[in-house]
Parts: C-alpha cells; sequence; structure tokens
C-alpha cells in the first residue's frame, strides 16, 4: 500500500519524470490522490522501509513482481551488510525497555521504531544517526519473528512469559491488530476504543495530530510485511461483530484498568496486613513493593478516592477484627 501511495502521488505530482520528484513536492500533491489523501508524508515512508527517497521513489515505479523483488533484495542486502544477530537482539531489547514490555508484537515495534527515528532527527540536524532496521528488514535476517524476539531474550510471543512490567496504554497499531486477531474484521475508530473498553485494555495510545489513516496504514504494512492477509476495510455495518462484548482480548496485567469498589481495595490490604511480621509496621511504600509481587492488585494510588492509605488501612483492621 505504501509504495502504491508512492507511484500514484508521484505521478500526479510530476507526470513526465515521476521518478525525480522531491519529497515536499510530492507530499503536496497527496491532496491530489483520491485515494491517498492521507499517505504519510515521504520522509515518514522512507524512514518506515528504510531506504532513501530516490531509492523509495525507483522501486515504487516499477511493476508490481520486479517492486517486490527489488524490496526483498534491498532487505537481503542490509541483512549481509550490517544486520547480525547481536544487532538484532540489541535493537529489540532496546525498544522493549523503552515500552517496559516482556516481549514485543511487531506493531509494537514499527510504532516505538518510527518515534524513536523521530526523535532522533529532531536531535541531530542532519538525523540518519540512530540506525534501525525496519521490520521486514528484521524478519528477513532473523527468518522469522519469533526467532529475533529469542535472539534478543525476549518471550517468544504474548502469553508465554510475555506479561507487561508496568500497564501503560497500548499503541493504537497494537490494538487494532489484536481486534483483528480476536475479531477477523477492521474497526473503526469509535469500533476500536469499545473493544478496549469492553475488554479491559488500555485506552490505545494517539498522537495529537497523527490521522487515524496513518495507524491504519501501518497497521496493515506491518501484516504484509509478515505475508498475513490485509482486510480492505471495515464490513458492512450489519456484519460487524459486536466489539462492547469481553472477549478476553486483554493481556496479563492490563484488566486492572478498572474501578475498584472499596471492598475490593480493603480486601487487599486486608490480605496485606494479615502477612505482616509481628514487628513490622505498615507503610505504603511496603504495600506497593508487595501488591507488585501479586497478579492484579491494586497500587496506593487507587486508593485517593476511598480516602488515602491510612484510612483504607484503618478499614482493613476494622474488617480483619470483626468475627
Amino acid at each position: 500500500m505504501l509504495l502504491q501511495a508512492v507511484e500514484e502521488v508521484a505521478r500526479l505530482a510530476r507526470p513526465a519524470d515521476p521518478e525525480h520528484v522531491a519529497q515536499r513536492p510530492w507530499d503536496r500533491a497527496r491532496s491530489l490522490s483520491t485515494r491517498f489523501v492521507d499517505a504519510l508524508p515521504a520522509r515518514r515512508i522512507a524512514e518506515y522501509l528504510g531506504l532513501s527517497w530516490p531509492e523509495v521513489l525507483r522501486i515504487a515505479l516499477l511493476p508490481p513482481r520486479p517492486r517486490e523483488h527489488a524490496l526483498g533484495h534491498h532487505a537481503g542486502e542490509e541483512r549481509q551488510d550490517w544486520l547480525t544477530d547481536e544487532y538484532i537482539a540489541f535493537v529489540l531489547r532496546l525498544i522493549a525497555t523503552r515500552l517496559g514490555v516482556l516481549t514485543l508484537t511487531p506493531a509494537q515495534y514499527v510504532t516505538e521504531r518510527a518515534r524513536l527515528l523521530a526523535q532522533d532527527d529532531a536531535r541531530r540536524r542532519h538525523g540518519g544517526h540512530l540506525r534501525l532496521p525496519n521490520q521486514a528488514q528484521l524478519v528477513t535476517a532473523a527468518g522469522t519473528w519469533r526467532r529475533a524476539l529469542r535472539l534478543a531474550g525476549l518471550a517468544s510471543g504474548q502469553g508465554y512469559g510475555g506479561q507487561r512490567s508496568r500497564v501503560q496504554p497500548v499503541s493504537a497499531v497494537e490494538a487494532l491488530e489484536r481486534c483483528f486477531v480476536h475479531h477477523g474484521t477492521q474497526p473503526t475508530s469509535l469500533e476500536l476504543d469499545a473493544f478496549a473498553k469492553a475488554n479491559g485494555i488500555p485506552t490505545p495510545r494517539r498522537e495529537d495530530g497523527v490521522p487515524w489513516s496513518e495507524y491504519l496504514c501501518q497497521w496493515k504494512d506491518g501484516r504484509r510485511a509478515q505475508g498475513l492477509n490485509v482486510p480492505a476495510g471495515p464490513p458492512p455495518k450489519a456484519e460487524r461483530p459486536d466489539y462492547t462484548q469481553d472477549i478476553g482480548a486483554a493481556l496479563p496485567g492490563e484488566r486492572r484498568r478498572k474501578s475498584w469498589t472499596e471492598d475490593e481495595v480493603v480486601a487487599w490490604v486486608a490480605d496485606y496486613l494479615t502477612g505482616l511480621a509481628g514487628r513490622d509496621s505498615a507503610n505504603v511504600r511496603a504495600y506497593d513493593a508487595w501488591a507488585q509481587q501479586r497478579e492484579n492488585a491494586p497500587g496506593s494510588t487507587r486508593f485517593a478516592k476511598f480516602g488515602g492509605w491510612s484510612a483504607v488501612v484503618a478499614i482493613a483492621r476494622k474488617w480483619s477484627a470483626k468475627p
């Protein structure tokens, strides 16, 4: 889809010589396209593919079959030159550490890679100092995404030791993938929010100024890079699933983004108090350390609406003292 957009807009921007259209004229010409008016900017496309802009244009203007061969050949060359197993491990660990996760989906990698490259470009006048392979290059070099994860010492899939080390909003691209895996359909923006809310998934993260179409494009390109099927768009309304139903799409550790009741909070604190040694006194820091070792236990920040730490402890002690 990205290369199709590049080809069509390039021919609109410079019909007589589309292979030599510069990035800014190409960006302006997107408004002339009916299909790709919301396409990524030229610079972002080049970053995503890991190619220079002239090389992107050259490949995009090839017929479909040679185009795929040229893109695959480029990924192969990149692997032979610099993309070693050690570097694959370094890159994936870097992204996983930034996200605070113990495993990575391709969608997570694509999104965070783009953010890292943008930050590097902003810090350095000419950019290009941070060398991060795109997803297709990683898969080509490692053989499979699972093998790339193993090289980095990361869990080889969600649910196999892949619990998040901290709960945080997921990216919109990751949420789209999870919704498609469970429902088999492409949701609209509002439907994705309904899916996340129903399943207890932290609100999909979106950046100001980034159109919904960009997230769709990133998600679909990620699936294509893995050889997976890509939907043309949302199905007719009569054929859409009920996105407001909880179908168990949350990962371990995510479902505690909920509205805690006083009874639930007090029960956890009472359990904590019961386990204290006789000479140990209850304190909020020790409680939080204890809670982090237990799946789904609420942190002390959840206690504010019940009067805070001291108030919850007092209630828990009274509750425990009842016959």
